[in-house]
């Protein structure tokens, strides 16, 4: 049956990829960070536990802090709302840019190793969507038996090089030369083994612990922003 796989590079991107991770690697930069390590009601599994865990991260510059919406041009009062320049979403992106910044932070572990990512909060929707296709996929059994299952082919590419995937067999071993053209499918993605990388591969219950650590992370950034990161709301 088909498994989660998690791939990331063996090294990190030279330069960052996200907002999150410029923030936090800054130099010269005071970076306050609140953190909120995600939960998944209903997995019991330990060694799920153990091989994954996805925080929420909300990181702000103390350096530079960004400049408060209601302060920041504020305008003539006696102005009409509708002649604003700059509606207060595009305000609180300018705001933002640079000096806050909010995202994950995921972990994988092999049992020996571990390796972590980190990725911006506008990535999650696009990681979701791969999980809700997924559900959607295996509600209709027809089509699912209609696919080769050792490939079902879902997959989520974040910007700084972590690649998820709803595919492989949790037992599978690299195949031998001999016999290698009757295990692939006829159209397989084959993997570059001379590619230096760290992976995990958990069997099919870690696809739906994975999504409902997302699901929780995700819930807990859209409730949290730069004005509660001192403290609670």
């Amino acid at each position: 049956m088909p498994c989660l796989e998690m791939k990331v590079p063996a090294l990190p991107h030279p330069v960052p990829a996200t907002r999150l991770r410029a923030l936090l690697e800054k130099p010269g930069a005071a970076v306050l960070r609140r953190n909120h390590v995600a939960e998944a009601p209903g997995h019991d599994d330990g060694e799920l536990r153990n091989r994954i865990r996805v925080a929420a991260v909300l990181a702000v510059n103390l350096t530079e802090p960004p400049q408060p919406i209601d302060t920041a041009d504020a305008g003539d009062p006696d102005e009409p709302a509708e002649a604003s320049h700059a509606p207060a979403a595009d305000a609180e992106a300018d705001q933002q840019t640079g000096s806050f910044a909010k995202g994950l932070e995921i972990w994988m572990s092999d049992g020996e190793r571990a390796a972590y990512v980190l990725a911006d909060a506008e990535e999650i929707p696009g990681a979701l969507a791969m999980f809700d296709a997924w559900l959607r996929l295996a509600r209709f059994p027809p089509a699912f038996q209609r696919l080769d299952q050792r490939l079902v082919g879902l997959q989520y590419g974040f910007r700084e090089g972590l690649s998820i995937a709803v595919q492989g067999d949790p037992a599978e071993t690299p195949p031998e030369p001999e016999t290698f053209f009757d295990a692939v499918a006829p159209i397989p993605e084959i993997d570059d083994f001379r590619e230096p990388r760290f992976m995990v591969r958990l069997p099919e219950s870690g696809v739906g612990y994975l999504h409902d650590l997302l699901r929780s992370a995700s819930a807990w950034l859209e409730d949290n922003s730069y004005p509660n990161i001192l403290g609670p709301r």
